[in-house]
């Protein structure tokens, strides 16, 4: 038992060291653009060792502050105990109100579960950053109204706010996990356990309480990493919002690596601590025994010509446009993709600016930023750009990009997915997913912006960049960061199909590593496939709008509008997380016109895709087999049969008949 004890411990510590190499290859990422050229993997190499013997010298643990040189570690842990206490507490309510929501809807109707349900999916497409501003805007409101101060919303000097952020910070873990506790109970309850503990007179509430809260718990615990991963990020930007002084606001103030490591180290080491530590110690032993690779060698292609493999494709895409919910998804994406592309063709000026808006008569009706009026639809933003014309010119940027972004983190998790699931042994599979692991414990939108904002900064004099080139890092970066976390995903998809026991049967059969592949797993991959992608595909629209609240915007940000005088940043693609970029002052000066517009298009965008996900869910399960109940509003519900022949469940006589001797020689015959 010792001995055991001894080796997960040197495993737990190995992959935290692990995890610190991860930490120190990003923290040093920036100078991969600070070479000649586009990228000087040299100076990256350079930095990277450089911070690695830094790391393990105290004296170099420097955090510049006034132009005092003091420890790093000293002086950001009250700002990262400050930021950490906000984060613990989001987790605690959210996490504890999601639990608690979710066995509360479970004594509902099955139509009002429903209805929960949907309203779930509505509020998940809200963006944090949405969700921060409407509680400003509420308190204001109640303040204007009452006289009444509910909190506050943001810090002066030293000043530390708790309830504000807390409570913002709580709504996208509590939604989320509220969510995934409904689809996990609703899966759980289907299974044949509950039915024989029904049985036997067992309360329905029991059943909940003991089996299957208990039974859900590890898929729970896996999903709350995911949803920590975007909690991060959240915070990162509530600290923006509220004027909070916590961790991240001084990492923006001091970008050297040294100090991006420390600020990553101390937010890395308390959660890796607390998930792989349960994962490691927990894990069973006779998982560890299974150590051999599923497939040696790839050998003689299938026979199937790419005639037959084109047409399965068609066949599978066809099958996803009968579905209702993927064909309006995929029609109100495509709308707006169309719609745009048409309007920047039609105008020679596709995006028109305002500077002082006049009356039939010659009267000023108002400088920038304008709000909407007949003359300008749904006005302007600070630099009297037209929200409309932004909305129409920038949504083929927005769509395109984040769907080009999409598909490259699947492809290129696919094809690394591969070999991963199904050419390396078990043992390097575990020390692989473990190191990956430790990605989900680092806030991507820090990490973007830090890379980002050095290559998409533009000056009074100009880009350091071309367009192109700055399009080609931005995708490299937010492509990058997640591959590993995309690889790792699909290729456990992949090792769940490979268990299965059909899998088996067709090595069994003689059946070669490509049959296998693409006749057996590929047709159960490819709706993950489409899932991961619109799931990838939402992703990448909110680290938009985190990017877009700190003036990094798709293609470049201008700060000059001509060389007269400085203007608010834009983005130089018109993209729709440009409008963003002033929502704070917007929302404070009373010119909630300039970003509500943008925030509603964010939305319908969202549960567009999200409509095409559940689409694909459904296509999915008519596929295999499995029985799904078409869901309306007014709580009408038909029953889907699989495909095939229908049968009377009471036969009429005539359908029986005797078969003589003579009848069964023929058949022996014709047999």
């Amino acid at each position: 038992m010792g001995r055991k004890l001894l080796v997960k411990l040197i495993k737990f510590l190995g992959y935290y060291i692990l995890g610190l190499f991860g930490i120190v290859a990003l923290s040093s990422a920036p100078s991969l653009l600070q070479g000649n050229g586009l990228v000087d993997v040299g100076l990256y190499a350079e930095n990277t060792w450089k911070l690695a013997r830094e790391i393990v010298q105290p004296e170099n643990w420097v955090y510049q502050f006034r132009q005092e040189q003091l420890n790093v570690f000293a002086f950001l842990w009250d700002p990262y105990f400050y930021s950490m206490r906000i984060l613990g507490a989001a987790l605690l309510l959210g996490f504890g109100l999601a639990l608690i929501l979710a066995l509360l809807t479970q004594l509902l109707p099955k139509m009002l579960i429903r209805v929960v349900k949907r309203i779930l999916v509505l509020l998940e497409a809200i963006p944090d950053l949405m969700v921060a501003f409407l509680l400003q805007m509420f308190i204001v409101y109640i303040f204007k109204q009452t006289g009444v101060h509910l909190m506050k919303f943001v810090t002066l000097g030293d000043e530390r706010i708790y309830i504000a952020p807390i409570t913002v910070l709580a709504v996208l873990p509590m939604i989320s996990l509220f969510r995934v506790i409904l689809l996990l109970m609703e899966e759980e309850l289907t299974k044949d356990y509950v039915d024989f503990a029904l049985s036997k007179g067992i309360r329905h509430n029991a059943i909940i309480a003991v089996h299957v809260l208990r039974n859900i718990l590890k898929s729970t615990f896996y999903h709350s990493k995911i949803i920590l991963w975007g909690t991060l990020s959240s915070l990162f930007v509530i600290e923006y919002i509220f004027n909070i002084r916590g961790l991240f606001s001084f990492v923006m103030e001091d970008f050297r690596p040294m100090v991006i490591a420390a600020a990553l180290i101390m937010v890395f080491t308390p959660f890796y601590i607390l998930y792989q530590g349960i994962e490691i110690f927990t894990e069973k032993t006779a998982l560890q025994m299974n150590d051999k690779k599923f497939i040696h060698t790839f050998s003689k292609p299938t026979s199937l010509s790419w005639k037959q493999r084109l047409g399965d494709y068609v066949k599978g895409i066809a099958a996803h446009f009968r579905n209702k919910r993927f064909l309006v998804g995929f029609a109100v994406i495509f709308a707006i993709l169309a719609v745009s592309v048409i309007h920047t063709v039609i105008h020679e000026e596709p995006v028109q600016n305002f500077t002082l808006i006049y009356d039939e008569d010659g009267n000023l009706l108002s400088s920038k930023p304008h709000p909407p009026s007949k003359y300008v639809l749904l006005g302007t933003d600070q630099n009297g750009y037209s929200i409309l014309d932004q909305l129409l010119t920038g949504a083929k940027y927005t769509i395109l990009f984040a769907g080009a972004i999409a598909l490259l983190r699947m492809v290129l998790g696919f094809l690394l997915a591969v070999p991963y699931a199904l050419f390396i042994k078990e043992r390097w599979k575990r020390r692989i997913e473990r190191f990956v692991d430790s990605f989900h414990f680092l806030p991507l939108s820090v990490i973007a912006v830090i890379l980002l904002a050095p290559v998409l900064t533009g000056t009074t004099s100009g880009f350091e960049y071309s367009f192109t080139e700055r399009i080609l890092v931005e995708a490299g970066v937010l492509t990058l960061l997640v591959v590993p976390l995309t690889t790792v995903l699909i290729g456990n998809e992949i090792r769940l199909i490979t268990r299965t026991e059909y899998i088996d049967g067709a090595r069994v059969l003689g059946g070669n590593s490509n049959h296998i592949l693409f006749r057996h797993i590929m047709p159960h991959l490819h709706s993950k496939l489409g899932i991961i992608f619109g799931q990838q595909f939402i992703q990448v629209l909110l680290i938009l709008i985190h990017l877009g609240l700190f003036n990094i915007f798709l293609g470049g940000t201008s700060i000059m509008l001509n060389e007269s005088y400085k203007a608010w940043p834009y983005s130089v693609t018109f993209e729709w997380s440009g409008i963003i970029s002033g929502s704070r002052n917007a929302f404070m000066s009373g010119h909630e016109w300039i970003v509500v517009p943008v925030f509603v298009a964010f939305i319908v965008l969202i549960l567009a895709m999200q409509l095409i996900i559940e689409g694909i869910q459904e296509v999915q399960q008519r596929r295999v087999g499995v029985r799904i109940e078409k869901q309306r509003w007014f709580g009408a519900r038909h029953k889907l049969q699989p495909p095939g022949k229908s049968f009377e469940r009471e036969p009429s006589p005539e359908q029986f008949g005797f078969v003589g001797q003579e009848n069964i020689g023929r058949s022996e015959n014709h047999g």
